[in-house]
């Protein structure tokens, strides 16, 4: 039975080691806080008052502390208050641990990691891995436990918290504990001690030396390392004050002191724990230490003695529902009412003490189907994880394929519009090259009206010089009226042959020119013709026929009608359009 309960005593302890990590300590008086309580309006100064009274009444009224950090929480939700509503989530979580309500503690622990990293408090998501690190603990999963401890671990020394750091090294070497593995215990316990001493953390340093006492004690059988460690750690609480635990290592000091048969030591140290627990009103120490004095008095045959508080350990343990605690109590009057030969009272406690052992044995089950359901749980996220890892390729795929086939529609439609590009550009180089070749052919042919033009110039010269020289009156009559003819057809087809091969050149330069300019005559758009092709005003002459003094009369009408200045060129203006 000594060994169940150094190691009930320790896990008491981890649970006090965590809530002491993951949380700051209060010192205010529970009664002037709920007098302010009552007097404050704001909802979320009524949520830190209540965490901070829930903070203190925690060890003490573990069930009144898990209320409050209720009534915490639904403030906090109403007041949007996401800080605070994460800090109550935490608090109910770690009193779930201490209450041993494993499955809430552990939803309670998975909602704070999913709230805390929505909001990025890296922090607070470390405390929700470690609420469900000591709800795997309590389940015996302690691979999970200590997977989330490591998770932990690495955040606390990648900010450099050397006090965090510590305090989960101690945390996994607990684990350890609890798997037998001791030298992996001495171990983590060492290294978390060495970071205490480092940085003179006394509330590490203590926590320490009792695991290590602990490791020695159950692990070892080594008492005299226990009992040197336990020392250690005694005189570290008492220099921090640290009440609860120099109750708790005063209490083991004095089992280890009942083994070795040292029954004044053992009373002298069983005493001053008791004092302390019952100064501090802890119920779950308190039935712990009585059940050890009552099995100091039954060791020393003071069976009455022994009865005594073996009594008042049962009357704690049944009313907080302490079960190691009443299966020890149990099974020590049972015990005593056989030596007393009270076989009534014997078969009573034989009865309580087996109903009790059921309890455990289904406590027991319990956590190992809990801890399969954990199994189940994990492989469960495993495999939907899977799915929708699964999934998320199909969707990637999905949109790979999307993009690949937008590329290639792109890729294609650039391809069509470069053709469709090149295509209008050979058809403008033919156009235009159509155009150069007509252009040149009108140049040709400009040039070959010019010169027709000079003959029949000459041609109506000669017949003007013989209308001279004729005598006869109808002669002369028809030389003047063939002279004349010829001028006036060789003008009409001389601008009909000039027009039609000019409009094929420039289509569409009379319809914007008449757009622009409506009043425009018809001698006036032919010098815009002309203009248009770069032709001077003398070649503008000889191929009409009209003086050059006419011509530049013209043209400053031209420059009237299209508002050009002196700087203006007409030519260059013409040619735009």
């Amino acid at each position: 039975m000594g060994v169940t309960k150094i190691k009930w005593t320790l896990a008491f302890f981890i649970c006090i080691i965590f809530i002491t990590t993951t949380s700051a300590q209060y010192n205010s008086n529970t009664d002037s806080l709920l007098q302010i309580l009552q007097i404050t309006n704001d909802n979320r100064d009524r949520a830190r008052l209540l965490l901070r009274i829930s903070k203190e009444e925690e060890v003490k009224k573990p069930e009144y502390s898990f209320s409050l950090a209720q009534q915490a929480l639904k403030i906090a939700q109403i007041a949007d208050f996401d800080s605070a509503e994460i800090k109550a989530m935490i608090q109910m979580g770690i009193i779930q641990c201490w209450l041993n309500k494993i499955g809430e503690a552990f939803e309670t622990g998975e909602q704070v990691v999913q709230k805390a990293s929505k909001y990025d408090m890296p922090m607070e998501v470390a405390d929700g891995r470690s609420i469900m690190a000591v709800a795997y603990s309590k389940g015996g999963d302690f691979d999970n436990s200590s997977r989330l401890y490591f998770e932990n671990l690495d955040l606390y020394e990648r900010l450099n918290n050397k006090f965090l750091m510590g305090s989960t090294l101690g945390n996994i070497g607990a684990d350890f504990l609890e798997q037998h593995s001791y030298q992996k215990a001495l171990e983590y316990t060492n290294k978390a001690l060495r970071i205490g001493l480092e940085t003179k953390n006394l509330t590490l340093v203590t926590d320490q030396y009792n695991n290590l006492a602990a490791i020695y004690q159950v692990g070892f059988n080594d008492y005299a390392n226990a009992m040197a460690n336990y020392s250690k750690a005694l005189q570290v609480a008492q220099e921090i004050e640290d009440f609860q635990q120099q109750g708790g290592i005063m209490l083991n000091i004095g089992r280890i002191y009942m083994k070795r048969e040292k029954s004044d030591s053992a009373f002298y140290y069983l005493e001053q724990s008791l004092s302390i627990f019952q100064k501090l009103n802890n119920p779950v120490l308190k039935a712990d230490c009585f059940t050890a004095f009552g099995d100091y008095y039954f060791k020393l045959g003071d069976y009455s003695k022994g009865k005594e508080f073996a009594l008042s350990s049962l009357s704690i343990a049944n009313e907080n529902g302490i079960l190691q605690t009443i299966s020890d109590a149990t099974y020590l009057l049972h015990k005593i009412s056989l030596i007393e030969k009270d076989t009534s009272s014997a078969y009573k406690y034989h009865i309580m003490l087996t109903k009790t052992k059921d309890s455990l044995y289904v406590l027991q089950n319990q956590k190992e189907l809990f801890k399969l359901e954990f199994k189940y749980n994990q492989e469960r996220i495993s495999r939907e994880q899977k799915i929708k890892q699964q999934r998320y390729y199909i969707i990637f795929g999905f949109i790979i394929l999307i993009l690949l086939s937008g590329l290639f529609i792109t890729i294609l439609f650039n391809s069509r519009q470069k053709i469709k590009i090149k295509n209008t550009n050979l058809e403008k180089e033919k156009a235009e090259s159509d155009l150069r070749f007509k252009s040149k052919e009108l140049s040709i042919n400009l040039l070959a009206l010019l010169k027709k033009n000079d003959l029949i110039t000459e041609v109506s010269q000669r017949l003007t010089e013989l209308e001279k020289v004729t005598a006869r009156t109808d002669t002369n009559e028809a030389v003047v009226k063939l002279n004349r003819e010829i001028k006036q057809s060789s003008d009409d087809r001389l601008w009909q042959e000039f027009s039609i091969q000019f409009k094929e050149t420039n289509s569409n330069f009379y319809d914007k020119l008449l757009k622009k300019y409506p009043d425009l005559s018809h001698n006036e758009m032919k010098l815009c013709a002309y203009l248009r092709l770069n032709m001077s005003t003398k070649e503008i002459s000889d191929l009409t026929g009209q003086r050059t003094e006419t011509l530049e009369k013209a043209r400053y009408r031209l420059r009237k009608k299209f508002d050009l200045t002196s700087k203006d060129n007409l030519v260059m203006f013409l040619s735009q359009i």
